[in-house]
């Protein structure tokens, strides 16, 4: 299984290549060998699927000041419905919109898109079990770009603007729907302090600085 940072027929420079292979590497570090720049990066194996143990109480990492504050904020919109480009809780919010957003709100400003937010903060590796509460997680179907993110929240739970959802929804990892997520975890990205969290010189240097908006996710319905 495989997803892109690149599209297949992006050519970046030989720079740009060693730029996203930095950027990723701890991302990967546990799961897979990286490749970039329009050759696929492999999924991670069997141990992507979620530790029973991993967000329960006493086995979770207490978030940092900085992830407690934007879990706090970005809860504050639940029910913000979906708006595929949304920026603004007034009109709705696409998946990094919302992001985008409450990040801003904490004085740290992210890119755009998915794509461009799974190159900033630091790499976790790419396990649920990695995942802190506040960390960035990234989806994608395989062979495809990476389309989708939400907060990680703890205790098996992830917080999000989706599509099928509606808007801005918790949803459970360990449910029919939750296992659309499970199944296509591809980074895990923790984003701390304030200040841009990647600069726009880098993102054009790792050809990132204009990306297509995130498609609607394409998990199944809630019940």
């Amino acid at each position: 299984m495989s997803f892109w940072l690149f599209r297949p027929t992006d050519r970046p420079s030989r720079a740009a290549r060693t730029l996203v292979l930095v950027a990723t590497m701890a991302v990967t570090a546990t799961a897979c060998a990286v490749r970039v720049a329009g050759i696929p990066i492999t999924r991670p194996g069997p141990e992507r699927t979620p530790d029973r143990t991993a967000g329960r109480a006493g086995s979770t990492t207490p978030p940092s000041a900085v992830a407690a504050r934007v879990l706090t904020s970005a809860d504050h919109y639940i029910g913000v419905p979906y708006r595929w480009g949304g920026t603004s809780p007034t009109t709705g919010f696409d998946c990094s919109g919302y992001v985008q957003y409450v990040f801003g709100h904490e004085g740290v400003p992210l890119p755009r898109t998915a794509r461009q937010q799974a190159v900033a903060g630091s790499g976790r590796a790419t396990r649920w079990d990695a995942a802190g509460p506040g960390d960035l997680v990234m989806f994608a179907n395989e062979g495809e770009a990476i389309s989708h993110v939400a907060f990680y929240v703890g205790h098996r739970r992830i917080l999000h603007a989706s599509s099928s959802g509606g808007g801005v929804r918790y949803d459970e990892l360990d449910t029919r729907r939750g296992q659309w997520y499970r199944e296509r975890l591809v980074a895990v990205r923790r984003v701390t302090g304030r200040g841009p969290a990647i600069t726009r010189g880098l993102l054009e240097r790792l050809g990132l600085s204009d990306v297509p908006l995130d498609p609607p996710d394409r998990a199944p319905l809630p019940r």
